[in-house]
This record gives structure tokens, C-alpha cells and sequence, in this order.
């Protein structure tokens, strides 16, 4: 049919049999409405995301909402950082600072306090109430504050278990692989910061595998400052030996997060580039400089993952005792 209208257009003279092309037009036309009106809208399904996944999304955020996890954390980062709390009634708290704080000003937070809730129907009756999710800038403030501070880096504990013998020494690293870059390139899609847990004996076995953190965390008791600096100081040479073991094993887990990483990233990245070139191909629309940027935001992303490294966020000592 199309080269048929080629030639009719070569030659508009010549009119013989194209009563015929019109009619053959007009029926493919036709069949193709009919086809794309009777077929799935894929763009339309996208933006719309109704029916059972917004009812997953409704459920999940109810259940959000009656999560106390949220509460008991939220009060024990006020404490930490040294935020006044006074129980208002009526599902509301008010946050006032102190003298006693991590920092002078907390972003967020004002110098007359502020009012705060956990419940969503308080906070859209009460206009002063600001609502307390994991989102709220007073969370991430505060996570930021604690993660970027020294605060809680290092700490000592006892794990009372009969089974091990006494003055066994357990240490617990927690390092973060990370990469450093620029906002717009959005790094954490492929390699957001990263915890890696090991949990090291002084012969540097891991056993980070066999002890699941929540239930190793119920078992351990902590010391004061006096008995804590004590201990400390009587372990300190092993306690050097083993953080030289972790660092050795360290580079293995994290290169194969980066590599994980860069592998997503350069397929998703050069997946981009092509869909791009292959509409150019069809929509002259297309400049040079949209495919130029994709390209470029690309290398860079891919440099960056490059040059991601790893630290020692945390330390936990553990000494077994009987008592």
C-alpha cells in the first residue's frame, strides 16, 4: 500500500485503481481504531494505579498510623537529643528545648516549643499540632544529628552466658559503604548508605550470620562509665587486633555492594539511552542534547559508584561474664 501511493504520487496523472487504494486505506484505518479502542491503555494504567494496589497503599498507610514503633522511638530520640516533652492530654505533646541539648537549635524546632501528635484525626482537627510521621522533619533532623555525631559510635556491653567462657571477647563493627555525588545525579537509587554488621571473635570468625541483632541486643547489659573504662582498658590490645581483621574482611562485602550497584545502574542508565535513541528514530523531536545528557549523567554516575568507599560507623564491645 505504500508503495502504491508512491507511485500515485510520482505520477498524478495516472488515477487508474486508486479508487481501490482509497477504500484499502480506509479500511486498514479502520481495523487499527477498532484494534487500539478494544486494547489496554498501558500509559493510562500507569497513572491511574487504582483498584487493589491504591487499597494496598490505603491499608498500608493505616497500618503506619498505629505503629507505636514510631512513638517509642520518636520519644527516645527527643531524650537523646535533650528535647523537653510535657504530655498536653488529648493525644498531644509538647516539645520545648533545653539547656541540656546536642545542639544550641534544632531545626524544627522553636525557641516557645512546638505541639505535637501521633494521631492523624488530632492533627487535621488541631491546626497547632503537627502531625508525627517517619518523614517529619523533627525525625529526620534528629537521625541526621545522631548518624553525623559522635553520639552513640562506641559503646561497651556484657552478654551474660554460661556457655561461653569468661572474659570471651566479642566485638560488633558496624561500617557504611557509601558513595559521595551531587544531588541530581541520585545516587541512592543504586546505592543508597549502606549498613554492613559484623560480629568478630578474637580469632576474627564472623558470626554476624549466626546472632540476628534484635536477639543479641536483649541479651547484653550495659556498664557504667567507671567499670566500662576499666574493661576497655584491659582489652585494648585485642580489641586492636580484631579491627584489623574486620577491616580485611570488610572490602569483600562492600565491593560486592558496589558492584551490584554499578551493574543496576549501568543497566538501567544505558536501558534510558536506548528507548531515547530508538524514539529519535521515529520523533525527530529528539535533540542531540537530551541524548547528550542521559550519556553524560551516566558516566558520572557510574565514576562516582567507582570511587565508593566504606567507614566505621560503629563499634560494640562485649565481654562475657557469668554473674
Amino acid at each position: 500500500m505504500y508503495n502504491d501511493l508512491i507511485n500515485y504520487l510520482a505520477s498524478p496523472d495516472e488515477t487508474e485503481g486508486f479508487d481501490d487504494l482509497i477504500k484499502n486505506c480506509r479500511e486498514q484505518h479502520e481495523a487499527l481504531k477498532a484494534q487500539l479502542e478494544q486494547g489496554r491503555d498501558r500509559l493510562l494504567e500507569i497513572h491511574s494505579n487504582g483498584g487493589e494496589k491504591a487499597q494496598a497503599l490505603a491499608e498500608s498507610i493505616e497500618e503506619q498510623d498505629d505503629d507505636t514503633n514510631l512513638i517509642a522511638f520518636a520519644m527516645n530520640l527527643f531524650d537523646i537529643i535533650g528535647i523537653n516533652q510535657d504530655d498536653r492530654g488529648d493525644n498531644m505533646i509538647v516539645l520545648t528545648p533545653s539547656d541540656h541539648m546536642l545542639v544550641p537549635d534544632f531545626p524544627g524546632l522553636s525557641e516557645d516549643g512546638i505541639t505535637i501528635t501521633f494521631d492523624r484525626e488530632v492533627a487535621l482537627a488541631r491546626e497547632d499540632a503537627q502531625f508525627i510521621t517517619w518523614e517529619h522533619p523533627l525525625i529526620r533532623n534528629g537521625l541526621d544529628l545522631i548518624l553525623s555525631g559522635d553520639t552513640g559510635s562506641s559503646t561497651i556491653s556484657l552478654l551474660k552466658n554460661k556457655a561461653l567462657p569468661v572474659g570471651t571477647l566479642l566485638v560488633e563493627l558496624i561500617y557504611v559503604v557509601e558513595a559521595q555525588a551531587p544531588k541530581q545525579l541520585q545516587l541512592n537509587r543504586f546505592l543508597p548508605p549502606t549498613p554492613v554488621r559484623m560480629l568478630l571473635d578474637k580469632n576474627g570468625n564472623n558470626l554476624a550470620a549466626q546472632v540476628e541483632f534484635e536477639t543479641f541486643n536483649r541479651q547484653l547489659n550495659a556498664v557504667n562509665r567507671h567499670t566500662g573504662s576499666k574493661l576497655v582498658n584491659a582489652v585494648q590490645q585485642d580489641v586492636h587486633a580484631i579491627l584489623q581483621l574486620g577491616e580485611a574482611q570488610i572490602e569483600k562485602s562492600a565491593r560486592a555492594l558496589i558492584d551490584a550497584a554499578r551493574n543496576e545502574a549501568d543497566e538501567k542508565l544505558s536501558a534510558e539511552l536506548s528507548r531515547l535513541e530508538a524514539l529519535r528514530a521515529v520523533n525527530p523531536n529528539i535533540r542531540d542534547d537530551e541524548l547528550t545528557a542521559i550519556e553524560s549523567n551516566r558516566q558520572q554516575v557510574m565514576e562516582s559508584l567507582d570511587q565508593a568507599g566504606w567507614r566505621l560507623d560503629a563499634l560494640r564491645l562485649i565481654v562475657v561474664t557469668h554473674q
